[in-house]
C-alpha cells in the first residue's frame, strides 16, 4: 500500500475532494447529502477501527460520485422499477474507473465493492473483497436507512442498526468486537444529525 501511495499526492487529492463537494452542495444538494454523509461516517468508523489506509477515507466520499452519471433516480418519489435499478447498479463501476484514472487504485477498489454483502447477496455476488469496502457498505446504508425518502420517514436508530448491521453479526468477515464498535459510531452519527436536523 505504501508503494501505490508514492504515485499518489494525498494531499492535493483531500483539496480537490474539498471542493468537489462544495460544487456539489451548490448544484446536486441531494447527492451532496448522499456522498458527504457516507464519507462522514466512513470516516468515523474508520478513525474508531484505527484504519491508517489514506485511500480509505476517500474512498468513503468517492463511492458514489458515480450516481452522477445515472439521472434523477436516486431521487426518485416511488420505488425504482428493475430497468431503472439496473441503472443505478452501475454506480459502483463508474467511479471505480474514474478512481482509477485518477491513478487511485485502491480508492477504485473499495469503491467497486461497496455494495457487496459479507453472504454474497451484493450487487455484484462478491463474497471476497476487502474488509475497507464493507466499512464503506455499512455507511452508505445507515445514511441511506437514516435519510427520509419521497416514499417514507427516515427510519428510527433501532431500525436502522437492524438493518445495517444483521447481516455483519451473522458473518465473520467483521470481528464482533469491531461490529460493536461500528454501532457506537451509528448511534453517535444519528445523535449529530438528529441535533442538526432540531436546529433547522
Amino acid at each position: 500500500m505504501k508503494d501505490i501511495n508514492k504515485e499518489v499526492d494525498i494531499a492535493f487529492e483531500k483539496k480537490f475532494l474539498d471542493d468537489f463537494i462544495v460544487m456539489l452542495k451548490l448544484y446536486k444538494p441531494y447527492l451532496h447529502d448522499k456522498i458527504n454523509q457516507t464519507g462522514v461516517i466512513s470516516t468515523m468508523i474508520g478513525k474508531a477501527l484505527g484504519v491508517d489506509e489514506p485511500q480509505y477515507y476517500l474512498a468513503g466520499y468517492y463511492a458514489n460520485v458515480g450516481l452522477l452519471a445515472v439521472g434523477n433516480f436516486i431521487n426518485k418519489g416511488e420505488h425504482l422499477s428493475d430497468d431503472e435499478f439496473a441503472v443505478v447498479k452501475r454506480h459502483p463501476v463508474l467511479a471505480a474507473e474514474y478512481l482509477e484514472r485518477k491513478g487511485l487504485k485502491l480508492c477504485a477498489d473499495f469503491s467497486y465493492y461497496h455494495h457487496e454483502k459479507p453472504d454474497g447477496s451484493g450487487y455484484f455476488k462478491e463474497s471476497n473483497y476487502p474488509k475497507e469496502a464493507a466499512y464503506i457498505n455499512i455507511a452508505d446504508v445507515f445514511q441511506g436507512c437514516v435519510t427520509p425518502k419521497p416514499y417514507r420517514p427516515p427510519l428510527t436508530i433501532r431500525e436502522a442498526i437492524k438493518a445495517t448491521l444483521d447481516d455483519y453479526r451473522s458473518y465473520i468477515m467483521i470481528d464482533q468486537n469491531e461490529v460493536a464498535e461500528i454501532e457506537k459510531v451509528l448511534r453517535a452519527f444519528y445523535e449529530t444529525l438528529w441535533k442538526l436536523l432540531r436546529k433547522k
